[in-house]
C-alpha cells in the first residue's frame, strides 16, 4: 500500500487542503461522519465497531447497507472477533451475514491482536479496563501488519473526545509517539472558533 489515509469522525475535520487523489487506500470509521461532505466522497476499507447498541441499530436498519459508504467500500474490518459471551453483546457473525451477500470482504481483528493494542493502551496511561476505539485499534493493528513500511500512514479528523468509555488522553499520547517516530502524520483539526 503506497499511501494510506485513517480518515476519523470529528466535526473539525475539513478536507479542502487536503487533496485524497494521492492516497491508495482511504480507511474511514462506523457511521462516517463527514462523508460527501467535510471529508470527501472517497472509501476503500469501512472499519465498523462490532459490540454494543451501535452494530445493534445498523442490523436494524434495513436502509444500512444502501448508505453511500457502505456501498462503496471494498473491504470491511470488523473491530471485534465473533464471540458467544452475552456480556460482549456481539454482532460480528450477524454484520458478517448482512455485508457478504453485498460483495464485501469482511473481516475482524483478532482477540491477540485487541490484546497486544490493549497492553499499548494500558503502557500510554489508559485503563486496562477502557474500551479501545474503532480507530486506534484499526491504526494499532494496521501499523503492526506494516511493521517495515517507509511510508507513514495520514490520519486525519482524529479529536480524541467522545464516548466516555475510551482512554482518549492515552489514545492520544499513542498516536502522538507514532507521529514522532515516524510511522504516522497526525494531521491536526481546524480550530473550533
Amino acid at each position: 500500500m503506497k499511501h494510506l489515509a485513517i480518515i476519523g469522525n470529528a466535526p473539525e475535520f475539513d478536507r479542502r487542503a487536503v487533496d485524497f487523489a494521492d492516497f491508495d487506500h482511504i480507511v474511514r470509521f462506523n457511521n462516517t461522519a463527514g462523508f460527501g461532505t467535510t471529508s470527501g466522497t472517497k472509501i476503500s476499507e469501512l472499519v465498523l465497531v462490532s459490540r454494543g447498541g451501535q452494530p445493534a441499530e445498523w442490523l436494524a436498519d434495513p436502509a444500512f447497507v444502501q448508505r453511500p459508504a457502505v456501498r462503496q467500500a471494498r473491504l470491511v474490518t470488523l473491530v471485534f472477533p465473533p464471540s458467544d459471551k452475552p456480556d460482549d453483546a456481539c454482532h460480528a457473525d450477524a454484520l458478517q451475514r448482512l455485508l457478504s451477500p453485498h460483495g464485501k470482504a469482511v473481516r475482524c481483528i483478532d482477540a491477540a491482536t485487541e490484546g497486544r493494542a490493549r497492553a499499548l493502551l494500558v503502557a500510554h496511561g489508559g485503563a486496562a479496563t477502557a474500551a479501545l476505539s474503532s480507530g486506534f485499534l484499526y491504526t494499532f493493528m494496521a501499523l503492526e501488519a506494516e511493521e517495515s513500511r517507509a511510508e507513514p500512514f495520514h490520519v486525519f479528523g482524529f479529536g480524541f473526545e467522545g464516548w466516555d468509555g475510551h482512554a482518549w488522553d492515552a489514545e492520544r499520547s499513542w498516536f502522538e509517539a507514532g507521529h514522532d517516530a515516524g510511522r504516522l502524520v497526525l494531521h491536526p483539526l481546524r480550530q473550533r472558533g
